[in-house]
């Protein structure tokens, strides 16, 4: 009786709030992203909260059965961020002996914080290169030259920033097989390389169900996923407090058997939950943001202000927004666009960190670099790039939004 009396008042609340993603309307503003939420996955957190069960257990299990079928990657550990997926996969690589404290590790200098501070808090030394101009993703030519400078280097974390794609084939070969590769997937759920799901081309591909992401586990959440069983076994464990999860008979004295130092960074039931009805829409959500990605290109491509996105030949990318960089040669400026947006209620970023040496932090933490430490390609991006909304909006909000995009490149900017 108690459980029934439970479910309905959970229902009446639902349906008196009206309780779903709440559909665009005339004066709502433009946002970076939208949950988009129904009755499926209320209904899946319900489940948790009847079964009386919060940490990882069945939701999680079919999230991770979801994914893996998703992403072609056959063994995943859920995780409580896409940061903290970056830790783990450093961790277990740590863990195999792959790198030690001080050692080298790659990364672009346009990229987004916790990309990187996994590995500068856990002792590695970043080598930070340039992007690849309009890409705002790793050049190839660029980790040629610092694996060459610096043959020690122990592998690279990768991002597929703003969820584009660089030239995977000649990094990898760049690499070399003896080198680690952890794809931070972070931005990006759906994109392909060679018709293959990114995070499959590495040791790890990290992904991140943050609340601004292609999927959400209600907010925040992530995974790793491999296909070296090993390095499975590792990150699961250190995942769980460092438990031993090896098949023994003694489940009693188990409990508190240790395998690694662990931390904790499991997904909960209730994320799994609502990440596990996110992925059965996410198919929709990927088409939805490739047909707007190829209408904003025709919109921002016409006015001639911007360099345009470019990606990889082979790569298929399923964008986070929509990048830009404006041209030296416009009428107007970076601030300029922002305000406008800002004033119009088109929610509007900077490229991450476009040159992340910049950033104190970073700067106090040490680093390497080729060029002596010039980043032409980064202070671009750090002083003239910009991303907006490019999420599959309904077409209502994409004739208004479209609107105030074509005013201000019509004419707009003339007074602002």
């Amino acid at each position: 009786m108690y459980n029934k009396l439970f479910k309905w008042s959970i229902f009446s609340k639902i349906m008196i709030k009206g309780l779903s993603w709440k559909k665009w309307k005339q004066g709502n503003p433009h946002l970076i992203n939208r949950v988009q939420w129904n009755g499926d996955e209320s209904n899946g957190l319900l489940e948790v909260l009847e079964n009386d069960w919060f940490a990882s257990g069945k939701k999680v299990a079919e999230f991770t059965e979801k994914f893996s079928k998703f992403t072609g990657l056959p063994y995943i550990v859920p995780t409580n961020s896409g940061s903290a997926a970056i830790e783990l996969a450093l961790l277990a690589l740590k863990q195999e002996g792959r790198w030690g404290h001080g050692d080298l590790v790659l990364h672009p200098v346009t990229t987004f914080a916790t990309s990187i501070s996994s590995a500068i808090n856990l002792g590695l030394t970043p080598v930070f290169i340039e992007t690849k101009r309009n890409t705002y993703v790793a050049d190839p030519e660029q980790v040629s030259r610092a694996v060459e400078r610096y043959p020690n280097i122990r592998g690279m974390v990768m991002p597929y920033l703003i969820g584009n794609i660089p030239d995977i084939d000649a990094i990898k070969y760049a690499l070399g097989n003896h080198r680690f590769l952890i794809e931070d997937s972070c931005d990006t759920l759906g994109g392909t390389y060679k018709d293959k799901h990114l995070g499959n081309f590495g040791n790890f591909g990290a992904f991140s169900f943050y609340a601004s992401h292609h999927i959400t586990s209600g907010g925040v959440g992530g995974a790793i996923g491999t296909h070296d069983k090993k390095l499975y076994k590792l990150a699961k464990s250190l995942a769980h407090w460092g438990r031993d999860f090896r098949p023994g008979d003694d489940e009693f004295l188990k409990r508190y058997s240790y395998d690694t130092l662990g931390l904790d960074a499991q997904m909960t039931e209730l994320q799994a939950a609502f990440a596990s009805k996110q992925m059965d829409k996410l198919p929709g959500f990927v088409k939805a943001r490739e047909n707007q990605f190829r209408e904003m290109n025709e919109i921002f491509g016409e006015s001639g202000f911007f360099y345009m996105p470019e990606t990889a030949k082979f790569a298929n990318p399923s964008w986070f927004a929509y990048s830009l960089t404006i041209k030296e040669s416009a009428p107007f400026n970076r601030g300029q666009f922002a305000r406008y947006a800002t004033k119009n209620g088109i929610e509007i970023r900077p490229l991450m960190c476009g040159n992340i040496t910049l950033q104190k932090p970073f700067q106090r933490a040490g680093y390497k670099t080729l060029d002596e430490g010039r980043f032409p390609v980064g202070d671009e991006v750090e002083e003239k790039s910009l991303f907006v909304p490019c999420w599959g909006m309904s077409e209502n909000q994409k004739k208004d939004y479209y609107g105030l995009l074509k005013r201000f490149l019509d004419e707009g900017y003339q007074s602002r």
